[in-house]
């Protein structure tokens, strides 16, 4: 699964090199100015990625209501503010950080702000847009409470940059232009107890920039 998610990563990164030969700039792609950007991605949580004798049986979880929502504000050039939500839900004899999950299933809530800044904007990269991202965090399992420190990336693919959504006038704000789709992959670790929580997620989906 990790060599799937990794190869969709390289798969969109050489799409969007190779997609158009003009850069587009940022502010070329519509008319108006849109600063907020909300999104909706289905989510996988690995819970032993830092692990390396993992028992058998141990796999990525995506149960439960497998959902992540988020909200963001671009309140400096390239630089945004994002929060998201999740929830996810671990089976018994599944596994969580190498012990084997045996008295109930475990429900998760995760729910985090972060600092994202847009690496497809400084440069121009057309239709594919990769970021960088960190923050900080708080991930519930069932009743303990844990605080998460998180880093990672991700590449938003922006439809309005293909040449196929262009009408006769360049420039326009048609709602279906301001659709993209996002694939993003975060480690999130536990910096509350030396206990469980750790993990990495994740997420695929679409957002809308308004």
């Amino acid at each position: 699964m990790k060599k799937t998610i990794l190869a969709a990563f390289f798969t969109l990164g050489l799409f969007g090199f190779s997609a158009q030969a003009q850069v587009i700039h940022k502010y070329e792609r519509y008319m108006k100015e849109y600063k907020w950007r909300v999104g909706a991605s289905y989510n996988m949580m690995d819970f032993n990625f830092n692990h390396s004798d993992v028992p058998e049986g141990a796999a990525m979880i995506s149960g439960g209501i497998p959902a992540k929502v988020m909200i963001g504000y671009e309140f400096l050039p390239n630089l945004s503010i994002e929060a998201d939500f999740s929830m996810n839900e671990m089976e018994i004899g599944n596994s969580m950080n190498g012990q084997i999950v045996t008295d109930e299933t475990i429900t998760i809530a995760s729910f985090n702000g972060s600092l994202a800044y847009s690496l497809g904007g400084l440069i121009n990269i057309p239709v594919v847009d990769p970021y960088i991202k960190a923050g900080v965090g708080h991930l519930r399992l069932n009743q303990t409470d844990l605080t998460m420190a998180s880093a990672g990336g991700g590449l938003n693919i922006w439809i309005a940059d293909i040449p196929a959504t262009k009408s006769s006038r360049y420039h326009h704000d048609k709602f279906y232009r301001r659709i993209g789709l996002n694939v993003e992959a975060m480690g999130r670790a536990n910096i509350s107890t030396e206990g469980q929580g750790s993990h990495a997620q994740y997420s695929a989906g679409v957002f809308y920039v308004f």
